[in-house]
């Protein structure tokens, strides 16, 4: 079995070995090449301390950032490679980092001390593959399996927890029995550690296209990451436009979403807010009325508390927020919504709408799809063709309301606006500097 190592690490290898050391790619690139796949990164790993791998390439540039943990960046064919001492960890007090490392002459040793048997895999041209936990087994069989006792792999390093579904989700593989199975023992851990290492690992799951890992995870752990969510669990939606519980259909919204982080996360919280407004009247129906009101400041608070970045999050509420909204598929309709959210929320929504109604009933999929997938197109044909739909399109600015009234900057002149740009979405051709002008003095002059 063979690996095809670009030139600059395996000339980092061929300079090893001249020195008298063993060296390997490893870890993702050995993963990723045995998938088929460009590895990003290509990480070398070797006997020489950090000491010896200084004095083999004294003549490159080097980083020695990360020499106390043994990781020295040699510079070879214009790119800069980690090349890092074979090393065993000390304690994990703190549940993330071992508070101190020790140098090993064993390979075995070192790959022992790695997460999940497809990334404690190691390849060299003179040694082939080197696989001592069954890495190239698993990945044949599309399991995510520890290294060894997956508790004391989870119990060493917590965010290994949120890991394992992250690495399920991308690579479309499951989650070996045992290792699901202490995952879900460890996951109250997940509050223990950096909230920007937890959101990191989140954003690459939701954003995967394998779904069922990121309803396993879902299942596993909203308890612990998303309570809100897993608090939907039993919340009955009886009408007619539903036929799953309130988590059941957010599942299924996930699930017919596109990969893209801002509206998976909006599948996730627009109805989290229906199980503090839900209302049974007394024909038995269910009614959730202001429940996005309430989703958006549960998304808010939640998202606040994982460091989301704030675009991502307000793209997201914005969707959450007019996600219950009726757009009709008309061409006014149509640009009067562009004018109150904008083209991308507008545009936001509608693709949101399409995976949320999929995820109801049958009878929400025959009347109300077709009505949004028309809207959307409509959409696409309104933005296409250019026409006004803010104050900014408009051929008469504040400035000039300003002027011509003899007014100071004021609500009042946004007002106008406002007005000017109602009656140019109604019909296109009333906007040019001369028509608007007349039709404001008009307004104004009224008795």
């Amino acid at each position: 079995m063979m690996i095809k190592i670009p030139q600059g690490a395996l000339w980092i290898i061929e300079k090893l070995s001249q020195a008298g050391f063993d060296g390997f790619v490893v870890g993702g690139c050995v993963r990723d090449s045995l998938l088929g796949k460009s590895p990003k990164d290509w990480d070398i790993t070797t006997p020489a301390t950090p000491e010896e791998i200084n004095h083999v390439f004294a003549d490159q540039k080097r980083i020695n950032i990360g020499q106390r943990h043994g990781t020295i960046s040699v510079k070879s064919h214009e790119d800069y490679y980690e090349v890092t001492t074979y090393r065993v960890d000390g304690v994990y007090s703190d549940g993330r980092r071992p508070d101190e490392v020790s140098f090993t002459k064993e390979l075995t040793t070192d790959l022992a001390r790695r997460d999940f048997t497809v990334n404690a895999m190691a390849f060299s041209p003179q040694a082939g593959l080197v696989d001592p936990f069954g890495g190239a087994k698993d990945l044949q069989s599309h399991l995510i399996r520890c290294v060894g006792d997956p508790a004391t792999r989870f119990g060493e390093d917590y965010l290994r927890i949120i890991r394992a579904y992250r690495f399920a989700a991308v690579l479309g593989f499951d989650l070996e029995e045992d290792t699901r199975m202490e995952a879900v023992a460890g996951k109250h851990n997940l509050n223990l550690i950096a909230r920007e290492r937890v959101q990191t690992e989140l954003a690459k799951l939701f954003t995967s296209e394998n779904f069922s890992a990121i309803e396993i995870f879902l299942e596993d752990c909203a308890d612990v990451v998303f309570p809100e969510v897993a608090g939907l669990q039993g919340i009955i939606q009886n009408n007619d436009y539903h036929i799953y519980d309130v988590f059941r259909h957010t599942l299924e919204v996930l699930r017919h979403s596109s990969p893209t982080l801002h509206q998976r996360i909006a599948a996730l919280f627009h109805d989290t807010g229906k199980a503090r407004t839900k209302t049974t009247d007394q024909g038995g129906i269910d009614h959730f009325k202001g429940h996005e009101a309430v989703s958006v400041e549960i998304a808010k608070k939640s998202l606040k508390h994982w460091c989301f970045d704030n675009a991502t999050t307000a793209r997201a509420l914005d969707i959450v927020k007019y996600h219950g909204r009726t757009i009709l598929a008309e061409k006014t309709a149509i640009k009067r919504f562009i004018s109150k959210v904008g083209e991308q929320t507008a545009a936001d929504v509608l693709e949101f709408q399409i995976a949320d109604n999929l995820a109801k009933s049958q009878k929400a999929v025959e009347t109300t799809l077709p009505r949004i997938l028309k809207a959307r197109k409509m959409l696409e044909q309104v933005l296409e063709e250019g026409e006004p739909t803010t104050v900014k399109d408009l051929a008469i600015t504040g400035k000039d309301v300003m002027t011509l009234l003899n007014i100071p900057p004021s609500q009042a002149v946004g007002d106008h606006l406002a007005r000017l740009l109602e009656l140019v979405i109604e019909e296109p051709t009333l906007n040019t500097k001369e028509t608007l002008t007349r039709l404001l003095l008009k307004e104004v002059n009224q008795p």
